[in-house]
């Protein structure tokens, strides 16, 4: 919703498949699919607000709409009918597959603080394998249940096959990862950039001061044969465990996400005065983020992969003139440059490892 109000339709369903509210959206569902029969790829994924992969259906066209009726109840409120489902959203019907495995990517990024906007986008992550191989769901089916070679969810993979970013890019051969990155990246600055606005609000009613918030998150992404990525789930509360079947896939995650807890650390400059009150109310200066990119490690910047009005007409992200002043500095600051030329070749290395 939040990418579809700040950017459109257009741009809104190319990041992320495109998804209706239910029961909100149903009329708008029926008249989509009655003008645009071409694009129903006719598999729908119903959601509802379970996690770990839990709470999944996926059901042909034809049977989506009846399905979306369904009743359900809550603990504490018995009694009261509920809807099961909450979102429909078109199903990736071709995903690239490695080893005829489904995978998904977690990336992990930091927004240090919003004013103005910094996001960082970490060098590691995981590439996560069904633990199943893949059988194309059809639309005849009368199985409504999911398949493990259908679900990436690491909760319910939790000692299926996970490598890192490294190994992916080895697979998939350097230009073809490297381009596939920066797609990651670009679609990453995106997503939050068109969150600013919400944000913004929410903060403004909890009367936050600039240096007293930051936060850390999961970024889900699902690659198609094509090759294009699509954000399937943002995480505001990613898990930091290592756990698996085999100790040096263990090892390997907790080594991912421990780097990047690291980063973040040295990236926020957490030291005792900061939680000073006078501290906190300090507006952040192109001085903090000076400092922030001499200590990010393997955090990337994309304040220069931000949104403007001539990358995106129409749009209304609510960039102050922080924003602005931070764009125009980091356009010229050699740091920041070396950053950028940092993130164009995150995983370089690693191919020739």
């Amino acid at each position: 919703r939040t990418l579809l109000n700040t950017y459109g339709a257009d741009v809104a369903f190319q990041v992320v498949p495109r998804t209706f509210k239910l029961p909100d959206e149903l009329d708008v569902w029926a008249d989509w699919l009655q003008q645009h029969p071409e694009q129903d790829t006719g598999l729908w994924m119903l959601k509802n607000n379970k996690q770990r992969g839990t709470g999944l259906c996926l059901v042909p066209t034809q049977q989506a709409f009846q399905a979306c009726f369904e009743i359900t109840t809550r603990p504490g409120l018995e009694g009261v009918p509920l809807y099961r489902w909450y979102l429909a959203q078109q199903y990736i019907t071709q995903p690239l597959l490695i080893n005829n495995r489904k995978f998904g990517i977690r990336l992990w990024v930091v927004v240090p603080g919003v004013l103005p906007l910094r996001v960082y986008l970490h060098k590691n992550g995981l590439g996560l394998f069904s633990s199943e191989p893949y059988t194309p769901a059809t639309q005849g089916s009368g199985n409504r249940l999911l398949g493990a070679g259908h679900i990436t969810n690491y909760a319910q993979n939790e000692n299926g096959d996970v490598w890192d970013l490294q190994q992916l890019a080895r697979e998939l051969g350097q230009s073809v990862w490297k381009a596939l990155w920066l797609q990651l990246a670009n679609v990453t600055a995106l997503v939050f950039s068109g969150a600013l606005r919400r944000i913004q609000e929410v903060q403004a009613q909890m009367d936050l001061h600039p240096r007293q918030t930051f936060q850390y998150f999961g970024l889900d992404f699902l690659i198609d044969s094509s090759l294009h990525p699509w954000l399937m789930e943002v995480n505001a509360t990613p898990s930091m465990k290592a756990t698996h079947e085999h100790q040096h896939v263990a090892q390997m995650i907790w080594q991912q996400k421990w780097e990047f807890m690291q980063d973040t650390f040295n990236l926020l400059r957490i030291h005792q005065h900061m939680f000073d009150e006078d501290a906190m109310r300090q507006q952040v200066t192109l001085r903090d983020v000076q400092k922030e990119l001499s200590v990010c490690g393997g955090l990337f910047p994309l304040m220069h992969l931000f949104p403007t009005e001539q990358s995106h007409p129409g749009m209304s992200v609510p960039w102050q003139p922080q924003d602005h002043q931070l764009r125009q500095w980091a356009s010229s600051n050699a740091a920041y440059q070396a950053a950028v030329q940092a993130l164009k070749h995150a995983h370089d290395e690693d191919m020739v490892t």
